[in-house]
């Protein structure tokens, strides 16, 4: 709603330029925003108030305009004040539009839209989706008030993403297919201000805001008054908490996805440059079919991991790193990334705590895809070792290895299994699959 103001670019030079501060360029950016923050809060109450009391006082102008046109005509002078108050009640449209543009979070909704009763019913239906009465714990009892509501969906959380104590494990034997000593410097290379500018205005300029509450639409807006001052090259996990994060993760996320292609297995097609998922759901189908066209008999089965980005070791992620030849700085980087994660938890749309993350990968961050086919890999090459070995001959012992491999990875990077939404699919086979599924502890499908 601000970048619609003509005066506002202006504006945020002179506060961004007004700032002074000292000490380390991170903290500084931090501080300038917070500063610029205060300003715009000032502002905004000044130049828009409240859109419902102003868009009535105009509407009112208007209607007396009308009025006295009716009985005798409108000079020279009314009439340019009618005009005035009709541009003014156009850009009061638009900026309310925006406002519940934002509230509504429609994603296919873009600007030029009309504001309609569309947005204010998005709004007031997720209010009334996200609202919650009641709620199950797990030992069946059904909570009623908001207090004891509120103390276990924290009690929840706090569980989800809290890394169980224990000692740290690796693999070791595995042909890891490191990434080069060259590739490795160029992913600690300093940063441009062409990659930073191309992974700014990349981002999506209506996502939520960050804990400081500026959108990605106000770097892209005023990309030439801040872009002297955003120095990555200066970056520390410190500055991760604020809508810097997100451009970081966005640079940080296209040097990774330049370099996997090098190191993961190329029986993975997803989130790998150069590769497409449906390649490998096609070959999936092509070897389906040969065998039931041969009569051979085979199984297909499909796992689902539980919770899969909320329970990724972070001590594992760095030994699956170390072993595929990054550095020490870019480790640290990841960790700094990671570990720099706390979630606010709203409650029937209010914030009642934060929980602090010991684990797992941030949902919708650019970086997360990339990592996790990190850690994937780190399984098709166990798969692959165990066959090497020969470990995978025989039908119903490469189902029990195949089951002891999972059981493994599941215990060293916390990735488990869930096996009641696994499931099992026949191929040329009949009573045999209800029997090999019970083996597995899944579901026969097909």
């Amino acid at each position: 709603m601000w970048l619609q103001h003509t005066n506002f670019k202006e504006n945020f030079r002179d506060w961004w330029s007004g700032f002074q501060g000292n000490g380390w360029e991170g903290h500084k950016f931090m501080r300038r925003l917070q500063y610029v923050k205060a300003k715009l809060k000032e502002w905004n109450k000044f130049s828009f108030g409240e859109l419902k009391e102003k868009k009535k006082s105009i509407l009112n102008d208007l209607a007396n305009f009308d009025a006295i046109e009716q009985e005798g005509g409108l000079n020279p002078d009314l009439l340019s004040q009618r005009a005035s108050r009709k541009g003014e009640l156009e850009e009061l449209i638009l900026r309310e539009e925006i406002h519940w543009r934002q509230k509504a979070k429609v994603k296919w909704v873009k600007e030029g839209d009309y504001n309609s009763k569309f947005y204010h019913k998005v709004t007031n239906g997720r209010r009334n989706r996200k609202y919650i009465k009641e709620l199950e714990n797990e030992r069946g009892l059904v909570l009623k008030n908001a207090e004891s509501i509120t103390e276990e969906i924290l009690h929840y959380f706090e569980k989800l993403y809290s890394n169980p104590t224990g000692e740290s494990w690796g693999v070791e034997g595995l042909d890891w297919s490191p990434i080069s000593e060259e590739s490795a410097l160029k992913l600690d290379s300093p940063f441009t201000e062409e990659e930073i500018s191309k992974a700014i205005f990349q981002l999506d300029r209506d996502k939520a805001p960050g804990p400081d509450d500026f959108t990605i639409s106000v770097f892209q807006e005023c990309w030439d008054v801040i872009k002297e001052d955003l120095r990555i090259s200066d970056f520390k996990p410190i500055s991760l908490i604020t809508s810097l994060y997100k451009i970081i993760a966005k640079v940080l996320s296209g040097r990774l996805r330049g370099v996997l292609h090098a190191t993961i297995h190329y029986s993975q097609g997803a989130f790998v440059q150069g590769r497409q998922i449906l390649d490998a759901v096609l070959i999936a189908n092509e070897i389906v079919d040969e065998r039931r066209r041969s009569g051979e008999e085979g199984v297909v089965f499909k796992i689902d991991f539980e919770k899969v980005y909320d329970h990724v070791k972070w001590d594992f992620l760095d030994h699956v790193l170390e072993k595929k030849g990054f550095s020490p700085r870019w480790r640290k980087w990841m960790s700094g990334c990671l570990s720099s994660v706390s979630y606010a938890i709203l409650v029937n749309g209010s914030a009642k705590g934060w929980v602090k993350a010991s684990r797992g990968l941030r949902q919708g961050d650019p970086l997360s895809p990339f990592l996790f086919t990190l850690i994937a890999d780190a399984l098709s090459r166990m798969l692959m070792r165990a066959e090497e070995r020969n470990m995978m001959e025989g039908f119903r012992e490469e189902l029990q290895t195949l089951k002891s491999l999972l059981l493994v990875f599941g215990h060293i990077s916390r990735l488990k299994v869930n096996l009641n939404k696994s499931s099992i699919y026949g191929i040329n086979l009949d009573q045999a699959l209800s029997r090999l599924a019970v083996m597995l502890d899944c579901k026969a499908s097909g």
